[in-house]
């Protein structure tokens, strides 16, 4: 009796449709602009000595919120399917990062 021929797997490629998150490039943009903000608010307050004109006050507050609604971008963008996981956990990194070096900002300043 002969012996039976192996099997050979055939080789296969397996082609995806990942794609970048539309809400998790929105939080990544919404966290880069949130610490631009807070690097651009305490150079303006260290060039005045520590006297900032007082709008810089809402540059914080848009800034924060501009972090809340990143983190919830990034948060839902996880939920989707196929997409690139990195830069909705990047984006997640960045907006957790910028919420509490703002809030370390304004403890600071109190």
């Amino acid at each position: 009796m002969a012996r039976p021929q192996k099997i050979r797997k055939r080789k296969s490629f397996m082609f995806t449709s990942r794609h970048y998150s539309m809400l998790s490039i929105v939080a990544f943009v919404m966290g880069l602009c949130s610490l631009a903000g807070m690097v651009g608010s305490i150079l303006i307050a260290f060039f005045t000595r520590g006297k900032p004109p007082v709008h810089i006050g809402g540059v914080g507050l848009f800034g924060m919120i501009g972090n809340v609604v990143g983190l919830v971008a990034a948060m839902n963008s996880l939920n989707e399917r196929d997409i690139f996981r990195w830069v909705s956990y990047g984006a997640l990194g960045l907006n957790i990062a910028g919420i509490v070096l703002w809030i370390f900002l304004i403890f600071m300043g109190l």
